[in-house]
């Protein structure tokens, strides 16, 4: 059954996109996307997110192993064995093309089935993928939750230029203007604390432009921005 409640109908969207429901589950939500419009824009969101990382990864092969078992479910399937048993997600062809990238959005858009029934009220946590303007390319992940701790996670190396530096920064739906949160390093996490900024909620600005080795001078943007993106609830904490 599609969720009802909006954060885990969003995991449920997400892992959709990724190919990690079952085949029944699968199933379910595309019948769903015929009749259900907010269905149709969780699914579209997480497509313009997610997918967008594959353009960074390169193919790894699978391995042999991997093959025989799919030429034997193929020729099982040719001579008319209808009861074949389903390859499990993570030995498809379609993991092996999917690398480290995905594991921090993984962690958080599976959070909520790992979470006891019992468990106390979890403080929201938001998601933001952060792509470069031109290419649409994902190089950052934003991942915070409300008392603690804001990481700014690399999905790859950022070339900077000499005597230059990244610059880290937020604006809230309908502030004045942006806020610095510092320079980064462009090769490793950051850690902020939530509690330093001037707010975190839906729909959030983070963006990383590039400044002098020193920062902005002006306390505010004035080099190119390199990546940027928008908050979304993803899960619960």
């Amino acid at each position: 059954m599609i969720p009802v409640d909006p954060v885990e109908r969003a995991a449920t969207a997400a892992e959709y996109v990724i190919g990690t429901l079952t085949a029944a589950e699968h199933i379910e939500v595309a019948q769903a996307l015929a009749r259900d419009a907010g269905l149709q824009e969780d699914v579209y969101f997480w497509q313009d997110k997610l997918l967008a990382m594959t353009r960074m990864l390169a193919p790894v092969e699978p391995s042999p192993a991997v093959w025989s078992r799919i030429e034997h479910s193929l020729s099982l399937a040719k001579a008319g064995h209808s009861a074949v048993a389903a390859q499990p997600w993570w030995e498809g062809l379609t993991f092996w093309r999917f690398g480290a990238a995905f594991a921090s959005v993984l962690a958080v858009v599976l959070a909520l089935q790992l979470r006891p029934v019992d468990a106390p009220v979890p403080a929201t946590r938001y998601l933001a993928v952060l792509q470069s303007p031109d290419k649409q390319d994902a190089g950052w992940i934003v991942e915070a939750s409300v008392g603690g701790k804001l990481r700014l996670i690399p999905l790859g190396k950022t070339t900077v230029a000499p005597q230059k530096a990244l610059q880290f920064w937020t604006k809230a739906q309908g502030a004045s203007g942006p806020t610095s949160l510092g320079l980064v390093p462009p090769d490793r996490v950051t850690e902020i604390d939530v509690a330093s900024l001037p707010t975190l909620e839906r729909e959030q600005l983070f963006e990383l432009t590039l400044e002098p080795e020193t920062g902005s001078p002006i306390g505010r943007p004035t080099g190119p921005i390199l990546y940027l993106g928008r908050t979304v609830v993803a899960a619960a904490k």
